[in-house]
């Protein structure tokens, strides 16, 4: 998973195309029949020379760039080696990429069909080096000279490419005065990829060549959009943005949806102000939120400096923080309108929808999709919601079920350790999400349950740790327990417990293995590490309550997420 994460961060050029003339952009009236008409791409793959034994501990995780995110998914291995992904729309060229424990990493293009085929007995380089991004593979079906056409580009003076792409990561962490510097800065980098391209394609041409260039240009803008997120672009640049169009949907085209969607987040307008007078008339208050508002009410004049309105203020903040983030929706909805075009401002609206609470974006899309003209993303918006209602069924499911077992902490496994400190480390394999899920329910019956998923070589994971020491230390007379699933991809038991012990981190502490790792991952919408998910008192999962740990940030905002 270590190498997967690595490859998506290192291929924003890979990229190809299976005919010629250009398909129907996403941006023309006509891509509606053509959305109603095609089928979803098939991508089957298998494993040769792999040991049966190999094969049932071996799971495929792989990635899908499409218009709401990156979403990460998993694909069971048969007892032959033989796999299907599961994609969910009818869009052309979509890129996945794949990762097969640390045998293979690699990504593809799916049109229409593509067969993979990962010979282990070929693989000679580890999966730490680049160039095994194509070792072992072979490919077959009607996409099959798509991805060879892209490897070719992918490796073409790759040792000239790849410094300018980190200049280009570099670039994108720095603030810039204004547009102008922004273009200054960016220009000479992707003019050097581009010389570079243009050698390519003179020295392999190909009917799928225009794509390069495309791409190139989508991932030029997507920059510009990332940078100028602060500013107010020139008329001419941004009315060239703005009038671009999207034939495939790659990583470079996910980026440019993204950074001009928060480009429009970001646009200047005049301030959003929610207080409690415009919750006050919520017919649906408790008595505590009803006090406090009469209470604000009745020292509305010295309220600033009366000293229980932070008390006060707290209580109704929930209805407060939702007032605002519905009218800040209506704004970006409005600004979309007026800024893009009509086809383009609505795939911009897909990406509003991106709060994890299920309430709350039923909410927002009672918002979005009355607004939206274009008929295939009205369908993408309604199918990623029902989907996301499903996943937290299935959650809540696999929790209900301990109620049905007698499972007690025994059924956590065979304890490895229990330190000092107060770890405990179990170690877990074979065994599916609903299970585990349900086990952890039942042998923490009454407690909330906070889960926090990492990895050994996940730097933003570590960082939280300490923090999360802090919060268990704060809460530990609350109900609740702190459970760590640690994934063995790229790691091993040693060091699993090394980091442990480093941080002296108390807590349930499961190593797992990448199957049970993969389903959480889906079950979750976990998209990388570290993945945080909240189970309430009752068991019931939240989604969206914690976002990353350090955000909680003592014992009574812990407290808050409890109530």
């Amino acid at each position: 998973m270590k190498n997967l994460i690595t490859i998506l961060f290192l291929l924003p050029f890979f990229t190809g195309i299976a005919q010629s003339p250009k398909p129907i952009a996403f941006e023309d009236p006509a891509f509606n029949q053509q959305f109603a008409k095609r089928s979803i791409p098939k991508v089957t793959g298998q494993l040769i020379h792999v040991s049966k034994e190999e094969l049932q501990k071996l799971t495929i995780q792989y990635a899908i760039s499409n218009l709401t995110g990156q979403k990460m998914k998993t694909a069971r291995i048969n007892a032959d080696g033989r796999f299907t992904l599961e994609l969910e729309n009818p869009l052309p060229y979509q890129q996945v990429f794949i990762g097969i424990g640390d045998l293979f990493t690699t990504g593809i293009y799916a049109n229409s069909d593509l067969h993979v085929t990962f010979d282990k007995s070929k693989k000679k380089l580890p999966t730490s080096s680049f160039r095994s991004f194509a070792e072992g593979i072979t490919y077959t079906g009607t996409d099959a000279s798509l991805n060879s056409y892209c490897l070719e580009d992918l490796f073409f003076k790759v040792e000239q490419k790849m410094p300018l792409e980190k200049r280009l990561s570099q670039l994108s962490e720095l603030k810039y005065p204004d547009t102008k510097k922004i273009l200054s800065v960016y220009k000479p980098v992707f003019d050097s990829l581009k010389t570079i391209q243009q050698e390519f394609i003179h020295e392999h041409p190909s009917p799928y060549s225009w794509i390069l260039e495309h791409e190139h240009q989508l991932g030029f803008y997507a920059q510009i959009c990332l940078s100028s997120k602060d500013y107010v672009m020139e008329d001419s640049l941004f009315n060239k943005i703005r009038d671009y169009k999207t034939y495939i949907l790659s990583g470079n085209s996910r980026f440019f949806y993204q950074y001009l969607c928060d480009y429009i987040r970001h646009y200047p307008g005049p301030q959003i102000m929610v207080g409690w007078k415009e919750v006050a008339h919520f017919p649906d208050l408790t008595q505590v939120e009803q006090a406090a508002i009469d209470s604000l009410r009745a020292t509305q004049n010295y309220a600033r400096s009366h000293p229980r309105t932070l008390e006060w203020y707290k209580e109704v903040k929930p209805r407060i923080l939702k007032v605002l983030s519905e009218r800040e929706l209506q704004r970006n909805i409005r600004l979309a309108d007026s800024l893009l075009t009509p086809v383009k401002a609505d795939i911009i609206k897909l990406l509003f929808n991106q709060d994890k609470d299920i309430e709350e974006q039923k909410i927002a899309l009672q918002q979005i999709v009355p607004s939206m003209s274009t008929p295939w993303c009205r369908a993408i918006a309604k199918k990623e919601y029902a989907q996301t209602i499903a996943r937290v069924d299935q959650v809540n499911q696999a929790l209900a079920a301990s109620d049905r077992s007698s499972a007690t902490s025994d059924a956590l496994g065979k304890v490895l350790e229990k330190t000092s400190f107060g770890a405990t480390l179990y170690k877990v394999s074979g065994v599916r999400a609903t299970d585990f899920l349900a086990k952890l329910k039942s042998s923490f019956a009454g407690k909330a349950i906070i889960l926090d998923r990492w990895a050994t070589w996940c730097g933003p994971c570590l960082e939280e740790m300490p923090h999360s020491k802090k919060l268990q230390q704060e809460a530990q007379d609350l109900p609740v327990v702190f459970i760590y699933a640690c994934t063995a991809s790229s790691s091993d038991e040693g060091k699993w417990k090394r980091k442990i012990f480093e941080l002296e981190l108390p807590g349930i502490h499961f190593f797992i293995d990448e199957a049970l790792d993969a389903e959480l991952a889906a079950y979750f919408s976990f998209t990388g590490y570290p993945g945080y998910a909240f189970i309430d008192q009752k068991g019931t999962y939240k989604p969206g309550a914690i976002e990353w740990i350090s955000l909680i940030k003592d014992r009574s905002a812990l407290e808050e997420i409890l109530r």
